[in-house]
């Protein structure tokens, strides 16, 4: 069982952070630690060092939150060998509704693309209300590319999964009609799992990674199979994707 979405260095954990990867060591058998600025993505690699095998880092610029691009950037190139993923980066049309800025988050968004190609790393998508686009621009790119928390239309996620991507379910699955529906469309082998932690908590509190669990079991009881199937599937996935090597 592997979460490939956790922001475990937001202040949500702060000092509990330790005892929260220890918790998370009993329950699954890894974390893929994510970053949206420059401040977190400096802890987060810091907070991996401590843990290998158990935890991963992607580093990443959030297109509405992200702080200093060329910084992170820069981080990329300073540490691409230490990390397993670029992201999460993209597009965000939900809470950006000016086009030239929206035409500005492109502009960041095919530097980070580039980045991820680059270096061969895959590239961990935010797409929020701007899925199409998002595609768009990864679509001809030679980059593994996973869509983070999708929540996109069916339609849109045929075309995800035909080119050969994955789409990554988050716990929104537990309160979402429309995820429910979605995971009826996509087949096991472009599934994978996440918390998008501290956030999406099934029960609205802060989020943990082992959480993934309850989202594998909305998602066998939608598609009729055991919830260990979805939950090593979704592992063999993202240790295909990532490259990941656990301990």
């Amino acid at each position: 069982m592997i979460d490939i979405h956790a922001h475990l260095c937001y202040p949500q954990f702060g000092k509990d952070i330790e005892k929260v990867v220890e918790k998370a060591k009993e329950e699954i058998d890894g974390i893929i630690v994510s970053s949206a600025r420059l401040d977190e993505g400096k802890k987060v690699l810091e907070l991996v060092k401590k843990h290998p095998g158990f935890l991963f880092a992607t580093l990443g610029y959030h297109p509405t939150e992200g702080t200093d691009p060329d910084g992170v950037l820069k981080l990329i190139e300073e540490n691409h060998d230490s990390i397993v993923g670029v992201g999460e980066a993209g597009l965000d049309y939900h809470w950006e509704e000016d086009l030239k800025k929206r035409d500005q988050q492109k502009i960041i968004f095919a530097r980070f693309i580039a980045a991820a190609e680059r270096h061969r790393l895959p590239l961990v998508i935010h797409s929020w209300d701007a899925e199409p686009d998002c595609f768009m621009m990864v679509k001809d790119r030679k980059v593994p590319c996973i869509f983070h928390c999708y929540s996109g239309s069916i339609e849109l996620a045929k075309m995800i999964v035909d080119r050969g991507f994955w789409i990554s379910f988050s716990t929104q699955i537990c309160f979402s009609k429309h995820h429910r529906k979605l995971i009826k469309s996509i087949p096991l082998e472009n599934i994978l799992l996440e918390t998008d932690s501290p956030f999406l908590g099934p029960e609205r509190h802060t989020n943990m990674p082992w959480n993934i669990k309850l989202s594998a079991e909305k998602m066998a009881k939608e598609k009729g199979i055991p919830t260990e199937t979805i939950l090593e599937t979704a592992k063999e996935n993202a240790i295909k994707v990532f490259g990941l090597k656990l301990e």
